[in-house]
């Protein structure tokens, strides 16, 4: 049987989304896609869209 956690964001999504996509856990970000904005700038492109 499959077990599911989650965790939630007690910082901020920039830190979010680097530790998210640290090289050392996704195979050298080669494990990192996005859709509609780059997963480098992909904070900014989110507060963009929330105002």
């Amino acid at each position: 049987m499959a077990v599911t956690k989650t965790h939630p964001i007690k910082s901020t999504l920039k830190v979010a989304i680097d530790y998210i996509c640290n090289p050392e856990k996704t195979d050298g970000k080669l494990l990192v896609s996005s859709y509609g904005c780059a997963a480098e700038t992909a904070d900014i492109e989110f507060a963009w869209t929330a105002t």
